[in-house]
């Protein structure tokens, strides 16, 4: 049973016996094992150990790339084997790698441990970190966008970076406060996924329209897929602490990697196949006539594409029952309500919002203590909405509460909150969002203090 897999890109100036080194280091100094004293210096091909604990290192070496790695099997006091790949495909520009894990037991068990993530994932990325996953560097630490970065922002929440990993993307609430403790999470998930953190709460509103509202904004987290379908979001207010949502969103990566198909030269049956294809295209060069050898080579071959042959029938298996897995092992056990609509949001926030509006009226005109009172008040407490209303409004009374005339300040806050603005004779036209269906009109002079909070009051009926 496949319980952990992930595939990272590492530094491309690294060479395949550092990563051969790197994976010797981790089995020999491993608390557990016994094959401290076994395994050679230099060991980059060959089985060492016994049936109870093995460590197979391969290795092949063409013209224009390398693979290596090592297969670490170890059976434990309960008879639950545990199978470990870690192999590394290099080019002359990338050097990706892979890591599995693979619990069996040979006798019926009520069920198995998922086990801990390897602990090789996090010594390649202390040692090797600097890879590039699409336009996305891979390393152990969280990513930090600037103001200037909405074209970077947009990219990533349209999944067009060209990245295989996800992204685990952290948006800032109104106090400028985060959800998550970034350094602390991208050490909890390095090597899985990264962490993208958001400059600012205003940040998010400039890049809402980009995005088409498909940012997560007022302090939510979402992990957002490489291949562009969906998120999954988690809202302020239903965490007590952070470290239950860095345990909450570890898991969820976790499990929806292990439907992630992985790259066919970074798996441990492509690697024996390449060895012993050299090692046949050796024998033919050398003119040998041992025809055991052949066989042998032949039959190695053989296995490997029979292990590749049962990896691809487990992958079918798993994504035949993903949906059902994800019903069960929901984190919050909460349901879903998908309503369609024509429209997009002008800020953020701002049909959830109206959504929650009419369901307070809703809930308020119910009996207490009703069925129907109690759906209203679950959809109400499950859909808070840290929306940017409150504050545009704010905003905009403020701006407009003294106007007499468009000065220069006053033109670049409507500008700033969202409304396009154009002359028209003796009064300007004010689109939010360039909306033309909502237009309003505003005098180039004010009579009195009065008319700004009376333009005020009616844009607030119109727009918000």
């Amino acid at each position: 049973m496949l319980t952990f897999k992930t595939q990272f890109p590492i530094a491309s100036s690294t060479t395949m016996e550092e990563l051969l080194e790197c994976c010797r280091t981790w089995i020999k100094k491993s608390p557990y094992t016994k094959l401290s004293n076994s395994i050679p210096e230099d060991a980059s091909n060959g089985k060492f150990g016994d049936d109870e604990e093995s460590a197979n290192f391969a290795s092949y070496i063409s013209e224009s790339n390398s693979t290596g790695g090592v297969r670490y099997e170890k059976t434990d006091n309960e008879d639950v084997r545990w199978v470990t790949d870690v192999v590394g495909h290099k080019t002359e520009d990338a050097f990706w790698v892979s890591i599995q894990l693979n619990v069996d037991s040979e006798l019926p068990v009520e069920r198995l441990e998922q086990g801990k993530r390897p602990y090789i994932v996090k010594l390649l990325m202390e040692r090797f970190s600097g890879g590039h996953d699409g336009s996305l560097p891979v390393t152990d630490q969280p990513t930090y966008l600037a103001e200037t970065d909405t074209d970077l922002a947009e990219q990533i929440i349209c999944a067009s970076t060209g990245s295989v990993m996800p992204v685990v993307y952290a948006s800032r609430d109104s106090k400028e406060e985060l959800l998550i403790d970034p350094s602390r999470l991208s050490k909890w998930i390095s090597g899985m996924a990264h962490v993208i953190v958001e400059p600012s709460r205003r940040f998010s509103s400039q890049i809402m329209r980009k995005v088409y509202g498909e940012n997560v904004y007022g302090g939510a987290v979402a992990i957002y897929w490489p291949d562009g379908i969906g998120r999954w979001t988690y809202l302020p207010g239903k965490w007590s602490n952070s470290e239950a949502l860095h345990a909450a969103i570890s898991r969820k990566v976790r499990m929806s990697l292990l439907y992630q198909r992985a790259r066919r030269e970074c798996t441990w049956s492509y690697l024996q196949e390449m060895v012993s294809r050299q090692k046949l295209d050796e024998l033919r060069a050398s003119g040998s006539g041992n025809i055991d050898e052949y066989i042998e080579h032949f039959d190695r071959e053989i296995a490997a594409k029979d292990e590749e042959i049962l990896r691809l029938e487990a992958e079918i298996i798993r994504v035949r029952y993903s949906k059902r897995g994800e019903r069960s092992s929901s984190d919050s056990g909460e349901t879903s309500i998908v309503l369609q609509t024509n429209e997009t949001d002008l800020y953020q926030g701002e049909q959830l919002g109206l959504i929650t509006d009419a369901l307070q009226v809703a809930a308020e005109s119910s009996e207490q203590h009703s069925r129907r009172r109690q759906v209203f008040d679950s959809l109400i407490d499950n859909n808070e909405n840290p929306g940017d209303r409150e504050e545009l409004l704010d905003r905009l009374k403020e701006t407009l509460r003294n106007y007499t005339s468009l000065t220069s300040p006053v033109r670049s806050e409507l500008e700033d909150i969202g409304f396009v603005i154009y002359e028209e004779g003796k009064h300007y036209k004010l689109l939010f969002q360039d909306d033309s269906r909502y237009p309003f009109t505003l005098p180039k002079t004010g009579s009195d203090w009065r008319g700004g909070l009376n333009a005020f009051s009616d844009l607030k009926k119109k727009v918000f």
